[in-house]
């Protein structure tokens, strides 16, 4: 069923309104039409029309004149924006909140350069846990009876496996330590044994994916192509490395970047490792980059798919949303030729808060029963977390969620099924 929208010419932000509204079109799998002609209009946007929709003039003037710090004041710490009669802006909110604007223009950095978790509206309102997006969709679709006629869809929700490939060697140096600080002295042999004869403990994607194909998924595995004590511990054209970056491809898994933490472009680094594979995504190393410089590094590579919008303090939603979005590259004013695919869940959410599995098992499971719609769940469990020493329990955990997702019959999405759904350019002409 499609909605007649009047978008008025001289409205203020027209084009941040329009993308908006077809992200929420998209969302709940309606469709809106756009017509010149009030008269013709089921539902209008317009300061001068006492039947549509009111907007908040500030918000949008202060986006078309990239003052990102006058757009935080004016949402006074969290994401609600008001029209001169007292209306809450809906669109305005989604459209915050969805891009991640509170990290633009940003001057204030963590210890590794990031933007600071506990700088987040999300971590001060405690609300990173929620969809927040979702909420005001919603919301909005009910806020007019043009719109709360419409039949609107409802998508399961669905999860995309991860694994960061950060170490390959750590084994002997971090089980080692672990074995002698525990006793476990007899492990020690075998570790050295494994590692001085070309079999390190870390060298396991076969393992990981053995375990996901019982249960009929597929997964990512992401690579460093720069070898240094700030990124990788291998070198990702050693004959080893490479065979195994070809084996996963041969499987029908699927390989993609870990951009490291390193001044070098991100399209040499693409070229690096197409010479073992071939990627279409990627994620920062550290989740180390910042906006919206991060979205021209990815386009520049000619990669279509990052998934790197996540916080390695908690897990949740860093952008109030459930669903891979095309992000809006305000400072440049169009929309951006790739799709975010925000990650959720990582397993250093739980193992540096020094939370047990099973506390993190609970947490999970609680969390995924409240998201069974409009989410794509992305998880990231590094290849070195599937360990019965120092990461013990974890391999179990993550398998805990694999049954999860096959008994709530959750779709196991791929960058290549991800791209497929939500790479969609021609929503937003």
């Amino acid at each position: 069923m499609s909605l007649k929208i009047y978008l008025a010419n001289d409205l203020p932000g027209r084009h941040f309104i329009h993308y908006t509204l077809q992200l929420i079109a998209f969302n709940k799998g309606v469709a809106f039409t756009y017509t010149e002609n009030p008269a013709d209009a089921d539902l209008s946007i317009d300061d001068q029309l006492e039947s549509g929709i009111l907007h908040c003039p500030s918000f949008y003037q202060y986006l078309t004149s990239k003052d990102y710090v006058a757009l935080k004041d004016l949402a006074k710490g969290s994401y609600h924006f008001y029209s001169p009669t007292g209306s809450q802006d809906l669109l305005a909110g989604i459209f915050y909140l969805v891009n991640a604007l509170q990290e633009y223009g940003i001057t204030g950095f963590d210890q590794y350069g990031r933007f600071p978790f506990k700088d987040s509206l999300q971590h001060r309102t405690q609300t990173l846990h929620d969809n927040l997006v979702q909420q005001l969709m919603d919301d909005f679709m009910s806020s007019h009876p043009a719109l709360a006629r419409l039949k609107t869809n409802k998508r399961k929700s669905a999860f995309f496996l991860t694994h960061d490939i950060d170490t390959i060697y750590g084994a002997k140096n971090q089980n080692g330590d672990y074995a002698l600080k525990t006793h476990r002295y007899h492990k020690i042999p075998g570790l050295l044994w494994r590692h001085y004869t070309g079999q390190p403990d870390w060298l396991n994607m076969d393992r990981i994916m053995d375990l996901e194909e019982r249960y009929g998924f597929k997964s990512s595995f992401f690579w460093l192509v720069r070898q240094d004590k700030k990124n990788a511990d291998y070198n990702i054209l050693d004959k080893k490395i490479a065979a195994q970056v070809s084996r996963i491809h041969y499987r029908g898994f699927e390989n993609g970047l870990h951009k490291s933490i390193d001044i070098e472009a991100m399209a040499d680094e693409v070229a690096n490792l197409s010479l073992v594979g071939t990627t279409q995504g990627q994620r920062y190393h550290f989740l180390k980059f910042n906006l919206p410089t991060a979205w021209n590094e990815i386009e520049g590579a000619k990669l279509l798919l990052d998934t790197s919008l996540g916080f390695s303090e908690d897990f949740g939603f860093r952008n109030s949303y459930g669903l891979p979005i095309m992000p809006y590259h305000v400072t440049e004013d169009r929309v951006c030729d790739l799709i975010e695919v925000p990650m959720n869940v990582m397993d250093g959410n739980f193992f540096y808060q020094g939370k047990t599995v099973k506390q993190a098992e609970k947490e999970l499971i609680s969390w995924l029963d409240a998201n069974k719609e409009n989410t794509v769940v992305t998880i990231n469990f590094h290849n070195n977390f599937f360990d019965d020493m120092l990461y013990a329990g974890y391999e179990q955990l993550y398998e805990v969620l694999l049954m999860y997702f096959k008994e709530e019959k959750w779709p196991c999405m791929t960058q290549a099924s991800l791209l497929s759904e939500y790479y969609r350019p021609d929503l937003f002409k």
